[in-house]
């Protein structure tokens, strides 16, 4: 997280190499990078027809993604990368008979959705307030397909286009076939999200952004309802674990990294949620520790979810409240299965269901996961 303002106290803020095929790091932080007021005049710079670069034109009628044309073909020749013709894993699976149907997503309260174009959206207004909010969709999107999507949030003293940027997030959109949006925190709360005893009484200001983010870009683009996923480290894990109880019934799947549910009063109480969404719960053992002991906050997260019938997958690493060392030599880059678990957890899986049950995890997962 960590819990206090300097930049340089939160580990999590060191990234790894090996970000192509999943996530494997978090956001740097940077003690002169943008916050506040200016960074839309940074990310979105005028361009001569008046557009704004990386953000939203307000003359534009729908979405505008890139087409692909350079990015070459999913037919095996070498005119570029590779990148998949669509979605893939089980989310690209027929939904089975019976399963059970996630709720439509929520109405704007806006009243009409402002058109949301891949980059870093500006004057998103959400719940009554200005926002932001950073946004990659893959380069070969094809409206005529269904794409998974994740929310992120991001750790403090994070950014959102900073994470988005330092996870590779167009070549991770590319290799997973996934959209990927990350607000940017309101610069309000004394802990970026407002997750915590000293700002969780308005936590409804960012269950609204949630709210508002999935309502229009699930009307603008093709999202997949049953792939629909939040992924949270440290401050935002905290709040992802929040979300999970508040929003629950629209995710198929909750990743909280060295976040969880703090036991201490004070902390939010505990709401079942009402779809049991799959969970990967990742932290740095007993020395997961900032402020906050990130490690009972952990194992009280998992106790919690695996109580209320949620398949859980728990991955304690010993590196503490930082980016997980591989514990065995030849594991994997540590946070590459983290959107492989997303993709192999639609909403229809449930406690009983995960392929992890009957196949067991695959082998690219780190040694420390565990059922």
């Amino acid at each position: 997280m960590g819990c206090s303002g300097d930049d340089d106290t939160d580990p999590l803020a060191t990234p790894t190499a090996g970000m192509t095929a999943g996530l494997s790091g978090t956001a740097s932080d940077d003690d002169d990078s943008d916050t506040g007021e200016d960074r839309g005049e940074d990310r979105g710079e005028d361009n001569e027809d008046g557009t704004a670069e990386g953000g939203q034109d307000d003359d534009t009628d729908g979405p505008a993604p890139d087409t692909g044309a350079d990015t070459g073909d999913s037919d095996g020749d070498d005119s570029g990368p590779m990148i998949p013709d669509g979605p893939w894993g089980a989310c690209a699976e027929a939904v089975p008979a019976g399963s059970p149907t996630p709720p439509a997503a929520p109405p704007y309260s806006g009243g009409t959705c402002p058109a949301i174009a891949p980059g870093y959206v500006t004057n998103f207004v959400a719940g009554g307030n200005n926002r932001e909010f950073a946004f990659v969709v893959p380069s070969n999107y094809d409206e005529s397909k269904q794409y998974p999507l994740v929310i992120a949030w991001y750790h403090l003293s994070g950014d959102a286009q900073e994470f988005l940027d330092t996870i590779g997030a167009q070549a991770l959109a590319d290799t997973t076939q996934t959209i990927y949006a990350v607000p940017q925190a309101t610069g309000n709360f004394d802990f970026v999200w407002p997750s915590t005893p000293l700002d969780n009484g308005q936590a409804s200001v960012d269950l609204a952004m949630f709210d508002d983010m999935l309502a229009c870009i699930s009307e603008q683009y093709s999202v997949n309802p049953y792939c629909v996923g939040s992924v949270g480290v440290s401050a935002g894990g905290l709040w992802t674990s929040y979300l999970g109880q508040q929003r629950g019934q629209y995710l198929s799947s909750n990743v909280v990294i060295s976040g969880g549910h703090p036991a201490d009063i004070g902390w939010w109480g505990w709401s079942p949620s009402p779809h049991k969404f799959a969970s990967l719960v990742l932290w740095g053992g007993p020395t997961d520790e900032l402020i906050i002991n990130f490690h009972a906050a952990s194992t009280n997260l998992a106790s919690e979810y695996a109580g209320d019938g949620h398949f859980v997958l728990r991955c304690e690493h010993t590196g503490g409240h930082g980016v997980p060392p591989p514990d065995v030599p030849g594991d994997p880059p540590p946070f590459d299965v983290l959107f492989e678990f997303f993709l192999a957890h639609p909403y229809w899986v449930d406690n009983g269901n995960s392929p992890y049950l009957t196949e067991g995890l695959p082998p690219e997962y780190p040694s420390y996961c565990a059922l």
